[in-house]
Formats: C-alpha cells, sequence, structure tokens
C-alpha cells in the first residue's frame, strides 16, 4: 500500500510540474506591448523625435510592423510576440519644420534622420527600447542598383554577371575620376561572442593593433576590396539623372562565349542574364602570366583600379547571398596611401583597410534575409539607417534597385533618405533601368 502510495504521489507531482511547464511556456508566448523611444542625437540636444516612421522585424518569423511615434517620441507597437526584433527608424523633415524644431535654417530641402537596433530582446520584461537618431549624409552620387545575386548556375551566367551601378541623383554634372567602391567585410552572424558587439558584429576595438576605443566601431569601416574608377579629375563626367555600371566582366552575358582557358560555355537560358557589354567600366586582376578562367577582358572598356584587394578572390566577385555592404567615397590618394589594415577580431589571416565613416559619399547594408538569417549591419544608421536584400535569393536574375521618387524636367531623381529598407525594392537586374 505504501509503494502504490509513493507512486500515487509521484505521478502527481509529475503532473503538477507539467501544468507549471505550460503555465510557463504560455506566459512566454503571451503577446506583450513594446515602445520605441525616439530621439535625435546631442548635436540636436536630444530632443524627441515626432512623426517618425519605426519599423520593427521578428528576427524569425520575419513579422513586420511599422508604427508612426508620438508626440512623446514613442511608437508603441501593441500585443505583439515575444522574441527577438531589428529595428530601424525614419525621419524625413522639411526645412520648414526643420527651422521650427532646431530654430536655424538648413541648406537642404529635407533632411534625414535614422536609427537603427539589431537583436533587440522582447518579452514580458523587456518592453521598451530607446533609439538615437543621427542625420543622414545626402551625397551627388548615389548607389542605384547592386546586382549581386547573380543568374542560374546551370542556364545562366552564375556571378559572372554581377554589376554595380552608381548614378548622378543631382541637378549638376558630377565626375566619377576617382571615385572609389569599397566591399565592406564584418560577421555575418548575429550570434554573440566573445569578439562581438551586442548585435553579433564585430567588435573591431579588440582586433590586433587597434589602439581606438568604441570610436573604431562608430567611426569607421572595414573593406576587403576596394576599387577605384581611374582618371585625371574631369575624364569622366557624369551627367544628372544618368549612371555609371561597373560590372565584373564587360561581356554580353546572353552570348556564349571561349573562356581563358579555351573552353566554349554556353548560355542555355540568355533571358536569364543581361548584356554588359556596354558598361562604363570593368574589373580585371588577370595579367598575361595569369589569367582568372572567367575574368574575360574587353578592350573596349575601361577597367577600374584596383586600389586594395585583402582576400584571395580572382576578380570582382559580390556575395550571392548578400552578405557584403557596399560604399562610395572620395579621398586624396595621400589619404588613401596612409589608411591602416587590421584583421578582423576573430583573428581571420585577411587583413581589412580601415575607412573613415566621415569620407562616405553612400552606402548600402544587405542582408542574406529578414528572418533567422539577418546579416549584422556594417554601416552606422547615419549612413544606412536599415538594410535590403533579395527575397528570391541566390542566383535569381534579381537585384536591389533604388526607388524613383519624381521627375524632375525628364530627369529621374531616385529616393535617398539613406535608409535601404525604404529606398530600395527587389528587381530583375536591368543596368541603366528604373524601377
Amino acid at each position: 500500500m505504501k509503494k502504490t502510495l509513493s507512486i500515487f504521489i509521484l505521478l502527481f507531482a509529475l503532473i503538477i510540474q507539467s501544468c507549471s511547464n505550460d503555465d510557463n511556456e504560455n506566459e512566454a508566448l503571451k503577446p506583450v506591448d513594446f515602445s520605441v523611444s525616439l530621439k535625435y542625437d546631442e548635436t540636436f540636444n536630444s530632443q524627441v523625435v515626432k512623426k517618425a516612421s519605426v519599423t520593427i522585424v521578428n528576427t524569425e518569423t520575419a513579422n513586420k510592423y511599422t508604427v508612426e511615434s508620438d508626440e512623446s517620441g514613442v511608437a508603441t507597437f501593441k500585443q505583439i510576440l515575444p522574441g527577438t526584433y531589428s529595428i530601424t527608424a525614419t525621419k524625413v523633415i522639411a526645412s520648414a519644420e526643420f527651422t521650427e524644431t532646431f530654430g536655424y535654417t538648413p541648406t537642404e530641402a529635407e533632411i534625414n534622420f535614422n536609427g537603427a537596433a539589431s537583436s533587440v530582446i522582447v518579452n514580458a520584461t523587456a518592453v521598451a527600447s530607446n533609439i538615437e537618431m543621427k542625420t543622414s549624409t545626402v551625397g551627388d552620387f548615389v548607389i542605384k542598383q547592386i546586382y549581386y545575386a547573380g543568374s542560374d548556375t546551370k542556364k545562366g551566367a552564375i556571378f559572372r554577371d554581377q554589376f554595380i551601378e552608381i548614378y548622378n541623383n543631382s541637378n549638376t554634372v558630377q565626375y566619377a575620376d576617382g571615385l572609389y567602391m569599397a566591399l565592406l567585410t564584418g560577421s555575418t552572424s548575429t550570434t554573440v561572442l566573445a569578439y562581438s558587439l551586442p548585435n553579433g558584429q564585430f567588435d573591431w576595438s579588440k582586433s590586433e593593433g587597434m589602439t581606438l576605443g568604441s570610436e573604431a566601431n562608430t567611426n569607421y569601416v572595414y573593406a576587403l576590396n576596394i576599387i577605384k574608377i581611374p582618371g585625371s579629375g574631369m575624364q569622366y563626367p557624369v551627367e544628372p539623372g544618368k549612371s555609371i555600371v561597373i560590372a565584373q566582366n564587360a561581356l554580353n552575358h546572353k552570348a556564349n562565349y571561349v573562356d581563358n582557358k579555351g573552353k566554349t560555355v554556353s548560355i542555355v537560358s540568355p533571358e536569364l542574364t543581361v548584356d554588359l557589354s556596354t558598361a562604363d567600366f570593368e574589373s580585371f586582376l588577370g595579367t598575361a602570366d595569369d589569367v582568372y578562367q572567367y575574368d574575360i577582358q574587353n578592350s573596349a572598356v575601361p577597367d577600374v583600379d584596383i586600389a586594395y584587394w585583402g582576400n584571395s578572390n580572382n576578380d570582382m566577385i559580390l556575395d550571392a547571398n548578400g552578405r557584403h555592404s557596399y560604399v562610395i567615397f572620395k579621398m586624396k590618394d595621400t589619404e588613401f596611401a596612409a589608411l591602416r589594415k587590421y584583421k578582423n577580431p576573430k583573428g581571420d589571416t585577411n587583413q581589412a583597410l580601415q575607412i573613415p565613416v566621415s569620407v562616405i559619399i553612400d552606402g548600402v547594408d544587405t542582408t542574406k534575409d529578414l528572418g533567422s538569417n539577418l546579416v549584422p549591419k556594417k554601416l552606422p544608421s547615419q549612413i544606412d539607417g536599415g538594410n535590403t536584400y533579395v527575397p528570391s535569393g541566390a542566383y535569381s536574375s534579381k537585384s536591389v534597385m533604388r526607388k524613383t521618387k519624381t521627375t524632375i524636367a525628364g530627369r529621374i531623381v531616385l529616393q535617398d533618405t539613406n535608409n535601404s529598407t525604404n529606398d530600395f525594392v527587389e528587381v530583375t537586374a536591368n543596368p541603366r533601368g528604373f524601377n
């Protein structure tokens, strides 16, 4: 009888424990109200940011919610599921409102502010977050289109047809001479390790030989590959509303060709790829003695200068999964030569060149997707307050393209809020096209 009673007590305890666990699990999944408080940075006296657009994305489910901040600078999200979220905030303020808010008149008709946070935990005990909004740098050149996904690996051109398009978004002639374009490096995982920031990105202040503190992360970005538009200063004018296309290989990728080893390469479905034979520039790393098999040089298209190459890629190969970030910048040759190199804090062999944020004209953070494969941001929010990606995935013939904002006297003006989540859309790759 005692044995039977003991078994009964044990079973009863297990039932109670199971019920308790179920209650805890249900409580953990119970929706909560979550608020995001926005303030301008200290340059603008840390005032609250009214009527800003705030978007949160659940990194596990990719569910997205957008709310406008109220008169207190608070955006409240009602009854969202607990989880890990990314946050982006954007405020486009017209000149009149800027003057009324801050007491002086800006030179621009519109001023953009952005803020961002990654890997934000939302649950019953974490129901609020604070975001600092910073001004965006608006340049005359903008990155218009990034075709990193490439085309079908059997029927298309794989990654050989990749290109980047840079656009003159101003109303005056701009010169591309001396313009640098860099592929940024960094962590591709949000997992936090001993050498990571809270969002999973590398903490570059922990790199070997680094003498900077937190400024290593806030005031600089890090590039493995950098190309440069050649020219004497006024050799390559870009008219307002026009662009330059930088091709990995300036070929008509719709046509069959013979590679550098004499092998005929057939394109089964030419509609899946693009014609880059009229690109403005191409990258070429081969030499007479050591030519990459698929790096076919088009003598009719000028080569970009190879300013820095910190990895073993034999061509300007963009990550087809969207794990790079991209910036364009200008600086004097002597200043560029003085830039320092660092291994990432993980200790990888390749050295990255440290680029000051202050010289960046435009930048775009790309990611693999907005769900569990989110890539931590490499750019500060004043350069890019969000990120963009190709939902169709690698080798899909899709690119990310900047949206058209308006047309003025026949000149297309592209949207440039310095938040690529808002500014870019997925399109079928189309050099010099518009969305």
